[in-house]
């Protein structure tokens, strides 16, 4: 698949100098103002997620410096259908709802509302700026560097560098469902070579690693969150940590096997380095040999939908719970491994514990090389 440097299918996809502005996804009061405009339901941005500048208006856009960005206060307001409630449905064509541009009439859209501006969108435009104003005022006091509402998914930094991850792109607007992004040396799980893919097709087989943070400390000295996910039954492990170092992410592993057994192999998109220590600590504490956790770059977007989940539980705890939300993060977790999920339609806990499956004990043998699993793609069967 080649890369797109534009949103595809988007009235804007030729012109490669259109801007594209991500989600707040560290300010959760300025998301949530983001998204009650969008008017989607059940539907949460990724890291990838972004919109074009034709969303917002000119005085959100601040062009003083040499390059475009958005103003402190910034809510995007323009969309196709300001009346409608836009319901995200997997089954949905994107190209029915896609983004037109401000020189399409809008009695073409919406004939009612062609002429003037309804009461209930002057008011929501009010209701966004006020509350954004004071906003910018409390953000002057304070180092946008030691915020502490921003936290981020700790990865390698190569992985941001590659073209055609969909964070340049018009997000779910634009976006067929049907379409699968593949990094810069064309992985992707729609590959014809079926020697490149690899299945999951049992519980507690494979597993995704990422730590979150630096989230606001906590009254027990925690900053980071560990988490595991196993793809195939979307269970979640979390954990708190007082920092992101090889021994104790190889700690919280080890506490892990011990409940749960041993996985094929974990994936993660943590530095190499860092992989690398933690599996040389994870080979000291366990007495093993075996490799465990594999840097793979396809770690975060095998499942989107459970990450979606987990970085909203994460927003939610430090909101809420800012001095302690570590306190409050197993019970979190419980709720979201008790709850059906989306897309498999069962809770996590049915498929991961009722299925009568033993832990494994001892580490288990591939028939994949280290290298080779790094260049396979994921698929959840």
């Amino acid at each position: 698949m080649g890369r797109y440097k534009c949103a595809y299918n988007c009235e804007n996809s030729s012109e490669s100098d259109v801007k594209y502005f991500k989600f707040p996804l560290y300010n959760p009061k300025k998301l949530k103002k983001w998204l009650i405009n969008m008017k989607w339901k059940d539907w949460t941005p990724s890291r990838f997620s972004a919109l074009c500048i034709n969303h917002f208006e000119e005085q959100c856009i601040d062009r003083t410096g040499k390059c475009v960005k958005l103003r402190e206060d910034a809510v995007p307001t323009i969309f196709s259908s300001p009346g409608d409630v836009q319901k995200r449905m997997p089954s949905s064509n994107p190209r029915n709802k896609r983004y037109k541009p401000p020189d399409v009439k809008a009695s073409k859209v919406i004939p009612a509302q062609s002429q003037t501006t309804t009461p209930a969108t002057a008011k929501r435009r009010v209701q966004n700026k006020e509350p954004s104003q004071t906003e910018e005022e409390h953000a002057g006091d304070k180092d946008p560097k030691k915020s502490d509402d921003k936290w981020r998914i700790i990865v390698d930094e190569g992985l941001m560098k590659i073209d055609s991850f969909p964070h340049f792109f018009h997000g779910d607007y634009c976006v067929p469902r049907d379409i699968l992004w593949a990094p810069d040396d064309n992985l992707s799980t729609d590959c014809e070579d079926h020697e490149k893919v690899i299945e999951v097709k049992e519980p507690w087989q494979w597993l995704g690693l990422d730590v979150r943070g630096p989230l606001p400390q906590t009254l027990n000295g925690h900053k980071y969150i560990l988490t595991v996910t196993d793809y195939y039954s979307k269970w979640v492990e979390a954990v708190p940590m007082q920092s992101c170092l090889p021994p104790d992410v190889a700690k919280h592993i080890v506490d892990i096997i011990a409940h749960f057994g041993y996985p094929l192999r974990i994936l993660s998109r943590l530095p190499h380095d860092i992989v690398h220590k933690i599996n040389r600590e994870l080979k000291d504490q366990l007495k093993v040999t075996v490799t465990l956790v594999v840097y793979h770059q396809q770690t975060g977007t095998l499942d989107l939908i459970t990450q979606q989940l987990i970085d909203r539980m994460v927003s939610d705890l430090i909101e809420e719970h800012a001095a302690d939300w570590d306190v409050y993060l197993p019970a979190k977790v419980f709720s979201l491994c008790f709850r059906e999920h989306s897309k498999t339609k069962k809770r996590p806990f049915s498929v991961l514990c009722c299925k009568g499956l033993e832990p494994i004990q001892s580490p288990r043998e591939l028939n994949y090389a280290y290298s080779k699993i790094r260049e396979c793609a994921f698929v959840v069967k």
